[in-house]
């Protein structure tokens, strides 16, 4: 069947989660009014630094709020993202509605997507935070697909990280494409059998859209 339906991944899909990260760092650093303190943040992430941030920047920068209140500024900031180039020229080419399916804290995802402007072409996105089925459940990619009001196997799934992205969307009867963006944090890993082909750019799809 032909794909009639694109359904996106957000986070270095759409745009480079690194500028999320580090939107999210400034954003602790001016709420502290210790702009060292986010830069420093942002340092530890360049070198490889995951899970355990906030308090290696505490025991450089000490400050009375707790690891707890720092993460849930970082996840409720406003982000200061956009999409790549590519990612708007290609939804801006889509000649029908596209989708969204996205894991991650509820707060967080929903501040991108409206960082991201992208209400005018995606109706209803589907976060899986919301109805407790996180990727590689199969159960948003039917909603998504639902909510297209198209058969699953109309619709092609693109995202990014091959240890949860496509299973769910294979197990369905979606076409799985993964977008390796120079820069995203999972584009080096190797890809799995569900994946059905890779790009660098969503300009690739422009001329099969």
């Amino acid at each position: 069947m032909a794909i009639q339906h694109y359904i996106f991944d957000i986070d270095d899909t759409l745009y480079l989660e690194r500028d999320y990260v580090r939107s999210g760092f400034d954003a602790v650093g001016r709420a502290l009014s210790d702009e060292r303190f986010g830069a420093y943040c942002w340092d530890l992430f360049c070198h490889g630094v995951r899970g355990n941030t906030f308090e290696l920047a505490l025991q450089k920068y000490p400050h009375s709020q707790s690891v707890s209140t720092l993460v849930d500024i970082y996840r409720t900031h406003r982000p200061d993202i956009s999409l790549c180039d590519d990612a708007r020229a290609f939804i801006e080419s889509l000649p029908a509605w596209c989708g969204v399916i996205s894991d991650g804290p509820i707060a967080s995802q929903r501040a991108k997507f409206q960082a991201l402007g992208l209400v005018p072409w995606i109706d209803c996105p589907i976060f899986t935070a919301e109805i407790a089925a996180p990727k590689p459940s199969p159960v948003p990619y039917i909603l998504a697909s639902w909510a297209l009001s198209a058969p699953p196997q109309a619709c092609a799934y693109v995202a990014d990280n091959p240890a949860k992205d496509f299973a769910g969307a294979r197990a369905c009867g979606m076409a799985t494409i993964r977008i390796r963006r120079p820069g995203g944090l999972h584009a080096e890993e190797p890809s799995l059998d569900d994946v059905d082909r890779e790009i660098e750019s969503l300009r690739a799809l422009m001329r099969n859209a």
